[in-house]
C-alpha cells in the first residue's frame, strides 16, 4: 500500500526535534546526545515507511536497530548528568538479542506483529533499566523531570507489549501491518514519545541553566565557598534549618591584618591566600558544616549538631593550621586568623547569634590577635565578662603560641 504523505510527517517531525538538539549543542547547551538519540529514532521510523519485499528481514533489521539505539542513547544521555556509565555489554547484548528476534519474527513467522512485540519490549527493557539505576541520584527538579518521563515511558510501551501480544496478525500484504490500527499506533507512539521527551529536556535544560546562573550569584568565584548571598539564601531554604536551630554552633573568622599582607606581597597574593584559607576551611569543617566568604577576608562556619566544646576544637584546628602554613616567595612569613565561636540559641535567629559571633571575634582581636573567644551566653553577660574577666560567664579564651589558655 502506497505510503501517504501525512505518515512521513512522523519521522519528519522527530528528526526536526533531533536536529534542534544538536543545533543547541552549539550555544553550549548540553544537548548533544538527546539530539544523536532522537536522530536515530527518526531514521528508524523514516525506514519503516519504506515499502520493499526484497529487503526483508534487511530493512526489518535496520529500522529497529535505530529505533532501539536510539533508546540506548536516551538511556546512557540520562545517566551521563550524573558521570554515571552503564554497562555497554548489556547494550550490546539486549541490541543482539532484539536483531536476532526480529529476523525470527519476520523470516520464520513472518509476523510484523511478533516483531514489533520483540521491540518494543527491547525497549521497555532498556527504559526500565535505566529509570531504576537513575533513582538514587535524582536530586534536583530537572532530575525529577526526567525521571518522570523515563517511567512514563516505560510504562506505556511495557502496556503496549501486552497489547501486541493480544493483537491478531495482519494479513503479508506489503504495507497492510503499517496501515492497520496496530501499525498506526506504533508510529504514533513513537512521535508522542519523542515529543514528550523533546519537552522534558527543554524544561530539564531550563532548569539547570537557571541554577547555573543562580549557583554562580551566590558563589564566592575567588574561594569556591557561599558568598553572603549564597549563604542568606541557604539559611532561608528548607536545608538550613538544620543550621539555625538549637545545638548548631556558629564560627565567625577573620585573617589578621589581612591588609598588610596585600601591601606587603600585593594582591594577587592576597588571593591566593584568601583561596587557601577557604580550602582550609572547608577541609577542617568537614562535609556537614557550611562555610561562607561573607566579604574581604571574613568568613563564616556553621556546624550542625554541635557542642560548644567541640566547635572551639574545630576553630583551633583552623586557627594552628594556617599559622604553620608555609607561603612563597617568603617561606618565614606567617599568617594569623582571629575566631569568635558561639552557639545558635533555641528560637533565636540567625542574625542574632552572627552578632553575638562578631562580638567575640573583636574581643579575639582585643586580646591581640591569633586566638579563639568562645561563649554560648548574650551579648550583654559577654560584654559584662570581658570587662570584669569572669570566667563563669562561658568565655573560653585560648590564645596562640606564647599567648595564654583560659577556659569555663
Amino acid at each position: 500500500m502506497p505510503v501517504a504523505l501525512l505518515e512521513w510527517s512522523v519521522p519528519a517531525a522527530i528528526l526536526l526535534c533531533g536536529l534542534g538538539f544538536i543545533g543547541a549543542s552549539f550555544l553550549q547547551f548540553k544537548t548533544l546526545p538527546w539530539g544523536g538519540s532522537l536522530c536515530c529514532v527518526g531514521i528508524g521510523y523514516a525506514a519503516m515507511l519504506v515499502q520493499n519485499d526484497a529487503l526483508s528481514p534487511y530493512k526489518q533489521i535496520v529500522e529497529d536497530g535505530f529505533i532501539l539505539e536510539g533508546v540506548i542513547l536516551a538511556c546512557r544521555a540520562l545517566h551521563k548528568r550524573k558521570a554515571n556509565s552503564l554497562a555497554l555489554y548489556f547494550d550490546v547484548a539486549v541490541f543482539l538479542a532484539s536483531t536476532a528476534l526480529v529476523v525470527i519474527a519476520v523470516a520464520c513467522f513472518g509476523s510484523a506483529r511478533l516483531e514489533t512485540f520483540f521491540v518494543q519490549a527491547c525497549c521497555a527493557l532498556m527504559l526500565w533499566r535505566a529509570a531504576l539505576r537513575f533513582l538514587p541520584f535524582v536530586e534536583s527538579t530537572s532530575d525529577k523531570v526526567l525521571m518522570a518521563t523515563f517511567l512514563f515511558l516505560a510504562v506505556v510501551l511495557t502496556c503496549l507489549c501486552f497489547v501486541y501480544l493480544g493483537a491478531p496478525d495482519i494479513s503479508h500484504e506489503t504495507g497492510a501491518w503499517r496501515t492497520s490500527v496496530w501499525g498506526s499506533l506504533v508510529q504514533y507512539t513513537g512521535l508522542l514519545g519523542s515529543i514528550v521527551v523533546t519537552f522534558a529536556v527543554m524544561i530539564a535544560t531550563s532548569y539547570d541553566a537557571t541554577d547555573k546562573y543562580r549557583r554562580h550569584a551566590n558563589t564566592d568565584t575567588l574561594t569556591g565557598l557561599l558568598n553572603r548571598r549564597g549563604l542568606e539564601a541557604m539559611l532561608a531554604s528548607a536545608a538550613g534549618r538544620r543550621f539555625t536551630g538549637a545545638a548548631s554552633a556558629l564560627i565567625l573568622v577573620d585573617i589578621d591584618n589581612f591588609k598588610r599582607i596585600n601591601d606587603r606581597f600585593g594582591h594577587p597574593f592576597g588571593d591566593l591566600v584568601l583561596g587557601k584559607f577557604g580550602a582550609l576551611l572547608r577541609t577542617h569543617a568537614g562535609a556537614r558544616a557550611c562555610v561562607a566568604r561573607l566579604g574581604g577576608e571574613e568568613f563564616v562556619i556553621l556546624l550542625p549538631d554541635s557542642r560548644l566544646r567541640d566547635a572551639v576544637v574545630v576553630a583551633e584546628a583552623i586557627r594552628l593550621a594556617f599559622m604553620v602554613q608555609r607561603w612563597a616567595p617568603d617561606r618565614e612569613a606567617r599568617f594569623t586568623a582571629s575566631m569568635g565561636v558561639t552557639l545558635v540559641q533555641k528560637g533565636e535567629a540567625y542574625p542574632a547569634a552572627m552578632q553575638r559571633a562578631d562580638e567575640l571575634l573583636y574581643a579575639a582581636k582585643r586580646r591581640g590577635r591569633n586566638c579563639t573567644v568562645a561563649s554560648a551566653t548574650g551579648l550583654a553577660e559577654v560584654g559584662e565578662a570581658m570587662e570584669a574577666g569572669v570566667a563563669e560567664a562561658g568565655i573560653v579564651e585560648t590564645a596562640g603560641a606564647g599567648g595564654r589558655n583560659k577556659a569555663a
